[in-house]
């Protein structure tokens, strides 16, 4: 296993990927440019469900987001059906609507990233009307926390595929294959990489400011700035073929890292950096932004890594198991119907959830830093908020002093 290097601006959980659809028309026409919003959210009564302990006694709160939110530099970004239109919302880990922008209902296309300078962007998608009158997808970047737009609208070819910042023109029909994809610039906005380019690149992501692909018999990672070849491996030295190689549907595992399939069955773990291969055989990884432990998860079971990437442990699982969320020395996972929690320095199974505690399990599918938290309630994605204080901003770890590390197994109710 290579070491591999640490990112300082942003030691944070993943940070961009999206559900997508197709964009249409929409009725009425939304209100594009990002707006503020009045009031405070609702806040939720939790004294009917089982929250992990270290966020019992958090105020949670329901934005109404409808799909998967996405995280960076403390904001979480989502969005809701409102009157017709999609309204996404951008909300930092003290529970604030920081701005709002809406977009047709059926175009849920957006990404969470950050440009060259280390400011987190929200990229969204839309469709509008060229001076043509022709229908046009497009991708706008706004700054995650002010809403202030950065570029764009850029024409793109079609939705959004990601991982990152890349777009493909729809497939011909319902069904098959998509068209060539684009992968942009996450900086500017302009194109990084082409699929119908003359070279024959195929685009694997874009992992902020690095795209991923292969071309020939390599690996290639290239600089979206200025198309500076970074790294490449040859596919031959680890048995893959560029038609075997994709995106890795899992969660983005951050601090650098991209988990990408290379079979049907098993993934590779790559530092983006160095270019080099933490692991041969993961499907599944996340990274403890409290410790920086990286643990993985592959077919011979669970491995944690200090942030030296020196082993800690090893223990089989299922065979369907998979991360639910890492964050604050646990790492939960989801096992055969039930959840398991683990502390990420020991292997050891955690007590995360009160014995005697009665209601659904909350299970949480993000974790910051600083002790926020994304909350999956049957459908419902809530957020865990901190207040604003000098322990909270200064102190990661003090939400979780004094927490036991005894055995627990948790079923799963949710």
């Amino acid at each position: 296993m290579k070491p591999r290097r640490r990112r300082s601006s942003l030691a944070l959980a993943a940070v961009a990927a999206l559900l997508v659809t197709g964009c249409g028309a929409s009725e009425p026409e939304p209100v594009r440019d990002p707006y503020s919003v009045d009031g405070s959210l609702p806040v939720v009564d939790t004294s009917g469900m089982r929250l992990p302990t270290p966020f019992e006694e958090l105020e949670v709160v329901d934005p109404g987001w409808d799909i998967t939110p996405q995280y960076a530099d403390g904001v979480y970004l989502a969005a809701g059906e409102r009157d017709g239109v999609l309204e996404f919302t951008a909300v930092d880990v003290h529970g604030d609507v920081l701005w709002a922008a809406q977009r047709p209902a059926s175009c849920t296309g957006f990404v969470v990233t950050t440009d060259a300078h280390g400011r987190a962007l929200a990229i969204l998608g839309d469709l509008q009307t060229t001076a043509d009158a022709l229908a046009a997808t497009t991708a706008t970047a706004y700054d995650l926390t002010t809403g202030e737009r950065v570029w764009g609208p850029v024409e793109v070819p079609g939705p959004y595929q990601g991982p990152g910042l890349v777009f493909a023109a729809p497939p011909e029909g319902f069904m098959g294959e998509t068209g060539p994809r684009v992968a942009l610039d996450p900086t500017t906005g302009d194109v990084a990489a082409d699929e119908s380019s003359p070279e024959g690149i195929r685009i694997i992501g874009e992992y902020h400011g690095i795209v991923l692909l292969t071309h020939e018999d390599a690996l290639i990672a290239r600089d979206t700035a200025d198309d500076q070849e970074l790294w490449r491996v040859p596919l031959a030295e680890h048995g893959w073929t560029a038609a075997s190689i994709s995106a890795s549907l899992r969660p983005a595992p951050g601090d650098g890292l991209a988990l990408v399939a290379t079979s049907e069955t098993t993934g590779a773990l790559l530092d983006l950096d160095q270019g080099s291969i933490v692991s041969s055989t993961a499907r599944d990884a996340a990274v403890d932004p409290t410790t920086g432990t990286l643990v993985t998860l592959d077919d011979t079971g669970l491995h944690g890594y200090d942030a030296d990437d020196r082993p800690l442990w090893s223990l089989p699982v299922a065979a369907e198991t998979t991360i639910a969320a890492i964050g604050g020395v646990f790492l939960y996972l989801r096992e055969d119907g039930a959840i398991r929690v683990h502390n990420v320095l020991t292997g050891d199974v955690a007590q995360a959830y009160e014995p005697d505690g009665q209601g659904p399990i909350i299970v949480p599918t993000h974790i910051t830093i600083n002790g926020a938290a994304l909350l999956l309630q049957e459908r419902r994605h809530l957020v865990a908020t901190i207040a604003e204080s000098p322990l909270n901003e200064s102190s990661p770890t003090a939400s979780h002093a004094g927490m036991s590390i005894v055995g627990a197994r948790v079923a799963h109710s949710t």
